[in-house]
């Protein structure tokens, strides 16, 4: 690695032995004064940025430390003035806006960037969805007891996860719009997603007279 040229930073921390040492300047100073103070081996070093004019400025102190030698003292962080990049900051150019508290209408500024409110599906319009789809391929990254039925689900709940925004769906939605792509319906339906539930593949909402499962978003997420 090539020497570090230009003005550099020196930092090493010992809180244990309450130290705190901050060397600023050019490169080479500061590693000379490094080695003159034993601290080649402790620390970290990094180039600091420039601005055409001096990037450290030192404060005149009256009291000297007792082990300094020479002309150039060690720094404490507060005797050390940075100058930042840039111009100066400008409050007067930012621009004020004012919003009553309440008064934001978040579903229509929703609309303006594209966001539709999540919403529940009705089961006809699952079944219209699906109904267009080609036969998934069967689950084949986890144990299933019906493969090709746990993919028509997990194709189910991706829709209503990421096309209406829901994380479950009622027993009776998913009846009424995969029946048939799940090759069960009523009670041995509801035993099916107990099962999957108990799997640790589906979550159990609960919701007042009801209730109904969704995807674990690991199970959902696999192939």
């Amino acid at each position: 690695m090539s020497p570090l040229k230009g003005p550099a930073r020196f930092r090493f921390r010992a809180p244990e032995g309450d130290v705190d040492v901050l060397i600023q300047g050019d490169a080479e100073w500061v590693n000379a004064l490094r080695e003159d103070l034993g601290l080649m081996d402790v620390g970290w070093v990094q180039p600091m940025a420039t601005t055409g004019r001096a990037v450290q400025e030192q404060t005149e102190s009256d009291e000297e430390p007792e082990d300094s030698e020479g002309d150039s003292p060690v720094l404490l962080e507060s005797d050390v003035a940075v100058v930042l990049p840039g111009p100066p900051p400008d409050p007067s150019r930012v621009p004020t806006v004012r919003r009553v508290i309440g008064e934001m209408d978040l579903n229509a500024e929703m609309e303006k960037l594209g966001i539709e409110h999540p919403r529940s599906p009705t089961a006809e319009e699952l079944s219209d969805i699906i109904t267009e789809m080609g036969e998934p391929e069967p689950i084949t990254s986890q144990v299933s007891t019906d493969p090709i039925a746990e993919a028509w689900l997990q194709r189910l709940m991706r829709i209503a996860v990421r096309k209406f925004g829901v994380t479950a769906l009622p027993i009776s939605v998913i009846d009424n719009a995969a029946c048939e792509q799940l090759d069960r319906s009523g009670t041995e339906l509801e035993l099916w997603l107990e099962g999957m539930w108990r799997l640790g593949k589906l979550v159990k909402v609960h919701g007042g007279d009801r209730y109904g499962y969704g995807p674990n978003p690991r199970w959902l997420e696999a192939d």
